[in-house]
């Protein structure tokens, strides 16, 4: 999933109201004994903050991801360690090979396309005393290996492997290849120009579609981080005089900050399918209501305000969501890399017509071709 700076600054903008806040074990699990002490304790609210509020769906997650960056062998030798026979466990690797390939949306594909709206750093270490600057807003470092494609070398590299390639590939093209000069003719006024206008309409509207789809998940996730730093806000407003029910609300919104910023898809649907946070923060402010029966116009207003700002944070999630499962199919780029193909073959096609005697293409030829 590509970057946001939107996505990036909302998100840390939610986690730094809450972090600053002097509410312990909001982020971070909290001890043992501090957990028991507000287990004692006679509020209605209870915490369960040691390992998140419960529910939580946190191991499970851990679990489902484990299990989908298991390879096919890897499968195979689980299902002999737990002695299952042979066919069990060749029906297992079967099953995971399956899996893995395929034009199709599945639980590998859900789990293993991880995000990276924003530092995940920031969430991940302490920051209460630590005044927010612009450095919180720092994307992780990719690997050479995603971005090799744009450096310097290697499109130098393309440029000259395609300036001294190009006259081994005419040479064999002509060798296997014998067109008369007629047969030339309809090449170089139909058939090439014809996969040349089929191809630049397809690559422009694959562009088209992919900077839509960019533009409506940054749009989409702005707002849902836009709303939810001021969920956040308000919870704390509200719950100011009941510092359990505000640490419980800001574990909550925590919990979900994390899961936008760097959980896969897979991991956000199944923790809203186990226990979805934005309906726990609606059960919360409901149980507030029901347990006092005065309230001051200010918190009325809030409360009010909370009510509309949940259920728009609903809405922006789905909208997200439905963006981020809207990618290309491989079929789709399957055609883009056939049509290339045919494309580089006209060309090379119709270089053979103005080669020298010794079969290589002129100067001119090559030069088009790297460009």
């Amino acid at each position: 999933m590509a970057p946001s700076s939107s996505m990036a600054a909302c998100c840390s903008a939610a986690v730094i109201v809450f972090v600053a806040t002097p509410l312990n074990g909001l982020v971070h699990p909290m001890s043992k004994s501090t957990h028991l002490i507000h287990r004692r304790s006679n509020h209605i609210h209870r915490l369960n903050l040691f390992k998140g509020i419960a529910p939580n769906v946190d191991d499970e997650i851990n679990r489902e991801i484990a299990d989908a960056e298991m390879s096919p062998f890897d499968k195979l030798k689980e299902e002999l360690d737990k002695g299952g026979s042979l066919k069990d466990a060749f029906a297992a690797y079967q099953t995971r090979k399956k899996e893995t390939k395929g034009d199709y949306e599945n639980k590998l594909a859900l789990l293993t396309n991880f995000r990276s709206y924003s530092n995940r750093e920031l969430l991940d270490s302490d920051h209460y005393t630590d005044e927010p600057t612009l450095d919180d807003l720092n994307q992780a470092v990719p690997s050479k290996g995603k971005t090799i494609w744009a450096s310097s070398l290697y499109r130098i590299g393309v440029f000259v492997g395609a300036f001294f390639l190009f006259p081994f590939v005419c040479q064999l093209l002509s060798t296997f290849v014998e067109i008369k000069s007629d047969e030339f003719d309809i090449v170089n006024e139909q058939f090439t120009p014809g996969i040349g206008i089929l191809y630049g309409t397809f690559v422009a509207l694959t562009l088209d579609i992919l900077y839509e789809r960019q533009n409506k998940v940054q749009e989409n996730a702005s707002v849902e981080a836009s709303l939810l730093s001021q969920v956040t806000q308000n919870v704390l407003n509200l719950f100011r005089d009941q510092p359990q029910i505000a640490r419980e609300a800001s574990q909550i919104i925590a919990d979900q900050v994390r899961i936008i910023v760097y959980r896969p898809r897979g991991a956000e649907m199944l923790n809203i399918m186990r226990a979805d946070p934005y309906a726990r923060l609606l059960s919360l402010i409901d149980h507030y209501q029901r347990d006092n029966t005065k309230f001051t116009p200010q918190q009325e207003a809030v409360i009010d305000g909370l009510r509309g700002e949940i259920p728009a944070l609903m809405e922006a999630r789905a909208k997200r969501l439905s963006d981020e499962a809207s990618s290309l199919p491989p079929t789709h780029f399957l055609v883009l890399l056939v049509l290339t193909a045919l494309s580089l073959i006209g060309f090379t096609a119709a270089a053979l017509t103005i080669t020298d005697d010794a079969g290589e293409p002129s100067f001119e030829s090559r030069m088009r071709l790297v460009q």
